[in-house]
């Protein structure tokens, strides 16, 4: 029995002292082993003047859109347009029926040259007092009847003929040949596309940073990535006492026509002050529930003496967004170096290498100013 208990003491003993050895063995192996080195893009956070902005969506319009309508009714004899097609101020567009109109305008020339000669003839007799001056009166007032008659059916039979009321581009025909049109039917939709007007409302308490004039920036889901620069073009002196809101509108050339009416559109009012502000790459920024966060980049040295690059989590404090960018208000230097990707393999002391130092696009840089 002793024996047998001495060799189980020593197998188990043996065993356990093996695994006690193999733990040791490995945690010395990876307290030794070096700490893997992450590929990372990084860029220095840079103090600029950063102006705030007033956000709204609004829809555009035309400077000036309306559907082409006939003030006459009538039969449609000739349509001189196509759909989609530019045209002119006073170009005529469609022509109605008017055999019946110029019938009574050639009456009425003839009973306006009858009554021209009895006038002359009139004014011919009164002066050898054949006649008497009631007469005179009688003659004169029955040409002007006749006169105002042409001048009428004139009126009438230019009605006929629908114009263009302003330069622009139409839209599709609603119409057909031999359709009889009423007056105020829509004939088609014309549209001056030179110039667009953005309709949207801002709060009360921005009524400091609007002004006439005022530069205003435009987006689009139809344009992405494109600004668009206009001005505001006139405020609204009423407040609206149920929302606070006051409506704006802002003026957008719009000279190669890309923005259409009925467009919505982001707005973007640009206070005419700015501030002097820390922004970085919106990529650099690891957003957390514990507290949003950006990995700075420290260089010091090994034990060796070799300098190393690791990574220390600031959390930080943020403002607005725009282009690509946030402002820092808190937690982050200017000329620091935060890193723009790899984020998700790095954890604080992290061994990092900069492939390539990435810097502010012109465009976020042109936008600071």
């Amino acid at each position: 029995m002793v024996i047998m208990l001495a060799v189980c003491g020593v197998v188990f003993g043996g065993v356990f002292g093996f695994i006690v050895f193999r733990q040791h063995m490995m945690k010395q192996f990876f307290a030794n082993m070096p700490k893997p080195v992450v590929a990372v893009t990084a860029t220095a956070a840079r103090e600029s003047e950063w102006r705030e902005v007033v956000p709204a969506v609004g829809t555009l319009q035309a400077v000036n859109g309306v559907d082409v309508a006939g003030s006459a009714a009538g039969l449609i004899r000739d349509i001189s347009f196509q759909s989609g097609q530019e045209v002119r101020r006073g170009q005529p567009l469609v022509r109605l029926d008017t055999d019946v109109e110029m019938g009574d305008l050639r009456s009425a020339q003839a009973e306006l040259e009858l009554a021209r000669t009895g006038f002359n003839r009139t004014q011919t007799l009164i002066r050898s007092n054949t006649v008497s001056q009631s007469a005179l009166e009688k003659a004169e007032a029955e040409l002007s009847v006749k006169t105002a008659r042409v001048a009428g059916l004139q009126a009438m039979i230019g009605r006929k003929t629908v114009s263009a009321p302003f330069d622009g581009v139409l839209g599709v025909r609603k119409v057909d040949l031999g359709q009889y049109l009423q007056p105020g039917q829509a004939i088609v939709n014309l549209q001056d596309l030179t110039l667009m007007l953005c309709d949207f409302s801002v709060s009360q308490k921005e009524l400091a940073a609007l002004g006439v004039g005022e530069p205003v920036r435009l987006t689009t889901d139809a344009w992405p990535g494109r600004l668009f620069e206009g001005v505001v073009a006139a405020i609204e002196p009423l407040v609206d006492a149920r929302t606070g809101m006051v409506a704006v509108q802002a003026r957008f050339p719009n000279p190669d026509r890309v923005l259409r009416p009925g467009m919505f559109a982001r707005i973007e009012i640009i206070r005419p002050t700015g501030q002097r502000v820390v922004t970085v790459p919106a990529s650099a920024v690891s957003y957390n529930l514990h507290g949003d966060a950006v990995f700075v980049v420290r260089t010091t040295a090994a034990p060796d003496g070799k300098p190393v690059q690791l990574v220390e989590r600031a959390v930080v404090e943020l403002g607005d967004r725009r282009d690509g960018l946030v402002v820092v208000r808190r937690g982050l230097a200017a000329g620091e170096l935060v890193v723009t990707s790899g984020q998700i393999k790095l954890e604080n002391g992290s061994h990092v290498e900069v492939s390539s130092e990435t810097p502010l696009g012109g465009a976020a840089e042109a936008s600071l100013r």
